[in-house]
């Protein structure tokens, strides 16, 4: 019985110790929309998720991007509280994936028109990324960038982490 009970606390306290690592690759893809099923607050629950979060910034977006134009993007996130941040970027038109990402930055990883860290970055207030969109040879209008960030306090749980979300609206005219 005591070999059992023992087994449990092990089992119990692994879970807990790696429910921030339920992912290990990192969030799923898409995750950065609020609206999705499997978003970055179904992991990350320490307080309420952010919603149009002004800690969370995309310099360099055009408001009306051209076709085909490439664009140096720069994500801001400043919040006083993060240890440890991480973010998740998706371009979307009529509920598809548009545009292409890139990133030289070594924990950067990327598929199509999203993006995403697979380390987190130490905050001291603010925090940043450097990634470049391509915008699709025939653009659809909307376009809406998904961005979320992650403040987390770097105990290994995802119990004390608050997710930002934020949207921009990119309209063809």
């Amino acid at each position: 019985m005591r070999f059992i009970i023992a087994l449990v606390v092990i089992a119990v306290t692994a879970l807990s110790l790696n429910a921030a690592s339920a992912f290990p690759d990192g969030a799923p893809w898409g995750a950065a929309n609020p609206a999705a099923d499997q978003n970055c607050a179904s992991c990350h629950f320490g307080a309420d998720p952010v919603l149009d979060s002004e800690t969370l910034v995309i310099d360099g977006l055009p408001q009306q991007p051209a076709p085909g134009a490439m664009y140096e993007l720069k994500i801001i996130f400043a919040d006083p509280d993060t240890v440890i941040a991480g973010f998740q970027l998706i371009a979307q038109a009529v509920d598809q994936q548009t545009g292409t990402f890139v990133s030289s930055a070594d924990d950067i990883e990327f598929i199509g028109a999203a993006i995403r860290s697979t380390a987190p970055v130490r905050g001291d207030e603010r925090v940043s990324w450097s990634v470049e969109w391509r915008a699709p040879e025939v653009v659809a209008s909307p376009i809406v960038f998904y961005l979320a960030a992650c403040a987390a306090n770097d105990d290994g749980s995802p119990f004390g982490d608050t997710i930002h979300f934020r949207s921009y609206k990119l309209v063809k005219e």
